[in-house]
């Protein structure tokens, strides 16, 4: 618990410093791929990477921009981001057309080479579907407000390039319609990976009383939503950190994780022997007390 606050404590100090500190060092926030041509009703996914140019980072805030008028975000995966704190996340602004995150990761992120093979460097994919009726050419682009913070516990903000993508409407029928998105959810067979639960109590949060933590990772497509049992009770989707009904801890707690393409994976806590035992210790003491009530009672000799 006490990393956990001393990594945020770190990443809200590098978020002041996104708007007082000197620039220094340099970083390329790129997409992929960074051009194409789609009819009307294709679906793609566009990959949002960085290339840090040999610097390590902790802390990426990104905002980026598409032509209303010629695209629509079906989603946001964060599947296979190295990104696993997510201070904001992907929030999108169908009227403006705006897609915003702030993701962090504990102890740094020294990245890759743009061009090099792999995913190690990847941000998020934004799925993208062609309007119909639409001809043209969509530029998608990411904004100066973007922001990179480096790995030196300063929040010292890197200098920044950004690098958009330039895609083609074309007018027409093409003999099949693209479905990349729909491609990778029939291919993603694989429920979320095995992840924890953790009951935390902290004065600060929650009036101090207890709540868990959870996060699930998903390498295919991501995680979609959480749903939460406490108990007999009925399942109700929820998000981490979440507060807790039963303060007893006496309840069973489950927790699921489903993927975006319909896969799940559940992990059970169950309470501790040592609460178990206070708890039953207890009842046994108020059971035997008022068995020795009604014993005492029964043998008292009624007054003349």
């Amino acid at each position: 618990m006490k990393k956990i606050q001393k990594f945020f404590t770190i990443l809200l100090f590098s978020i002041f410093y996104f708007l007082v500190s000197g620039y220094c060092q340099a970083a390329v926030l790129y997409l992929e791929p960074s051009q194409g041509e789609y009819y009307r009703s294709d679906n793609f996914v566009i990959k949002i990477k960085i290339d840090t140019e040999g610097e390590c980072i902790n802390t990426v805030k990104a905002d980026l921009s598409f032509p209303i008028e010629f695209l629509k975000v079906i989603d946001f995966s964060e599947a296979g981001s190295f990104l696993n704190v997510w201070i904001q996340p992907a929030s999108i602004d169908k009227g403006k057309g705006i897609i915003s995150f702030i993701g962090g990761t504990p102890g740094g992120f020294c990245g890759i080479l743009a061009g090099d093979s792999g995913e190690a460097n990847l941000l998020g994919k934004i799925i993208f579907e062609v309007k119909d009726d639409s001809i043209g050419t969509a530029e998608i682009k990411i904004l100066g407000s973007s922001q990179v913070l480096l790995n030196d516990g300063l929040g010292t903000t890197a200098e920044l390039k950004n690098q958009g993508a330039i895609f083609h409407i074309l007018e027409g029928i093409p003999e099949a319609t693209k479905r990349e998105w729909q491609i990778e959810l029939a291919k993603d067979k694989t429920p979320p990976e095995p992840f924890t639960i953790r009951i935390v109590q902290d004065p600060i949060l929650f009036e101090g009383k207890y709540f868990i933590i959870f996060s699930a990772i998903d390498k295919q497509t991501g995680i979609d939503y959480y749903e939460i049992k406490e108990g007999k009770k009925e399942w109700e989707k929820a998000v981490s950190p979440y507060l807790l009904e039963d303060q007893s801890l006496k309840s069973i707690i489950k927790v699921r994780a489903v993927d975006k393409a319909g896969n799940e994976r559940i992990i059970e806590y169950k309470p501790s022997v040592e609460v178990s035992f206070r708890w039953l210790l207890f009842s046994a003491l108020i059971i035997i007390g008022w068995i020795i009530f009604r014993f005492i009672k029964r043998l008292r000799v009624p007054s003349l």
